[in-house]
C-alpha cells in the first residue's frame, strides 16, 4: 500500500477510535444514549459551537476536555493527509487506474511487455510503431511518460513476477508476452508464472547469461534472445552486408511512414483466397503489399519468393513487406477480425506505386 494511501487509511481508524472513546465515555459517565453520545462527540470534535446534548456533570466536562486536547489533533491529521491524497494527484491516479483496468481487459490478442528500460524500451518502442496492441508492466512506471511522452500506454504498475499482476494485465487473452527485465532470475520467474497460466501463450525473454537458455526454454519460453550475440552478428554484417544492413535500418528508422517485415496467418474457411493463386489473389494490386515469402502448412517448409501460380491454404502463414496501414488491411482480407487503431489510410495502392509479384 503506497505511503499516502497507509496513512490515510490509519488516519481513518484513528478517527474512528475516538469517535467510539467519546460514545462510550458519554455513555459511561453521563448515562446518555447511542445517539445522543455522539452528537455530542462531533459536535466537540468538530468545534462547531452548538450547545451540549445535556448539562454535563464535572465528570463530564473533564472526559469533554480530554476528548477535545485529543480529538482535535487526530481531527486535524486526517484533514492534512486527506487534502495531501486530494493534492499530491493520488485520488487521479486511482480513478485512473480504475479506468485503464477496464481498458486491459477488454483487449484481445496483445502482447505483455514486462520492463520497459535497456532491450524493454527498444522491444516498446516497435509495438507503438506497428500499433500492436500492448500492456507494459513494471514495478515502477514513474519514467515511462518521460521515455515516450506522445504514446496513449496502457500499464501495470506491479511486480511482472506475480501472478496477480500477470492477471491484471489480461494474460489470459494474450498473445504473447516479452520479458526484459534486468537480470536472468526475474526474468525466469515471469517464464515460470506466465507459463503456469497459460499454456498457449507466446513467450520472449532476453538473457545474459548464456549458460542459461536451455533454463528458459524448459521453463517455457518460446525464444530467447542474447543481446551481445545480437551484438555481435550485428558488427559482422556491418562489415559483410553494409547496403543490406543500411536497408534495414532505414526501413525500421524512417520517421515519415513504418515499413515492416510482417507475417500474417490466413484463416477461416469461408475465406474467399483460400484455393486461390497469388497470381488470382494479386495482393500488391489489393494491399500494396508484397509477399517475399510463405510458410506452407502441408510441408512445414518455407516457399521463397513465391511463384504467382502458389496455392494460398488455410494456415498459411505470408511474409509480406509493405506499411503498418498495408498489413491491416491484408490481415482483415485473409479473416482477420482486426481494426486499425489509428483508422490510418487502407486505400489500394495505385499500380505505378505496386511491387510486382514475383513469378
Amino acid at each position: 500500500m503506497p505511503s499516502l494511501w497507509k496513512r490515510l487509511f490509519i488516519a481513518f481508524m484513528v478517527l474512528v477510535f475516538i469517535l467510539m472513546i467519546g460514545i462510550v465515555g458519554y455513555m459511561t459517565i453521563e448515562g446518555w444514549n447511542l445517539f445522543d453520545s455522539l452528537y455530542m462527540t462531533v459536535i466537540s470534535l468538530t468545534t462547531v459551537g452548538y450547545s451540549e446534548t445535556h448539562d454535563l456533570s464535572k465528570n463530564g466536562r473533564i472526559f469533554t476536555i480530554f476528548l477535545l486536547f485529543s480529538g482535535m489533533g487526530m481531527l486535524a491529521y486526517g484533514i492534512g493527509t486527506f487534502t495531501a491524497f486530494l493534492v499530491e494527484g493520488q485520488l487521479l491516479d486511482y480513478l485512473r487506474g480504475r479506468q485503464m483496468l477496464k481498458k486491459i481487459s477488454r483487449l484481445r490478442d496483445h502482447f505483455i511487455i514486462c520492463g520497459y528500460r535497456g532491450e524493454g524500451r527498444y522491444a516498446l518502442e516497435e509495438l507503438i510503431k506497428t500499433k500492436t496492441p500492448h500492456v507494459v508492466v513494471d514495478s515502477d512506471i514513474a519514467e515511462l511518460s518521460t521515455m515516450f511522452p506522445d504514446a496513449e500506454l496502457l500499464y501495470i504498475e506491479g511486480d511482472p513476477t506475480k501472478e496477480q499482476t500477470l492477471e491484471q494485465a489480461n494474460l489470459e487473452n494474450a498473445q504473447g508476452l516479452i520479458s526484459a527485465l534486468p537480470s536472468d532470475s526475474e526474468n525466469l520467474l515471469v517464464i515460470l508464472s506466465a507459463r503456469m497460466m497459460s499454456s498457449d501463450i507466446r513467450i520472449i525473454t532476453c538473457v545474459f547469461d548464456r549458460e542459461s537458455t536451455q533454463k528458459f526454454q524448459r521453463v517455457g519460453a518460446n525464444g530467447t534472445v542474447m543481446a551481445d550475440f545480437i551484438g555481435g552478428l550485428r558488427m559482422a554484417s556491418e562489415a559483410i552486408r553494409p547496403t543490406v544492413v543500411s536497408f534495414l535500418d532505414t526501413m525500421l528508422r524512417e520517421k515519415d511512414q513504418t515499413l515492416r517485415i510482417e507475417e500474417i496467418k490466413v484463416l477461416g474457411e469461408g475465406n474467399e483466397w483460400v484455393g486461390k493463386t497469388l497470381q488470382e489473389i494479386d495482393f500488391p494490386r489489393q494491399t500494396g503489399l508484397l509477399v517475399v515469402a510463405v510458410k506452407s502448412l502441408n510441408s512445414g517448409k518455407y516457399v521463397y519468393n513465391p511463384r504467382a501460380d502458389y496455392v494460398v491454404e488455410i494456415d498459411d502463414v505470408l511474409i509480406v513487406i509493405g506499411r503498418t496501414e498495408q498489413v491491416f488491411k491484408m490481415k482483415r482480407l485473409l479473416g482477420h477480425d482486426i481494426d486499425d487503431p489509428e483508422g490510418e489510410d487502407n486505400h489500394s495502392a495505385s499500380p505505378s506505386e505496386t511491387p510486382a509479384q514475383s513469378t
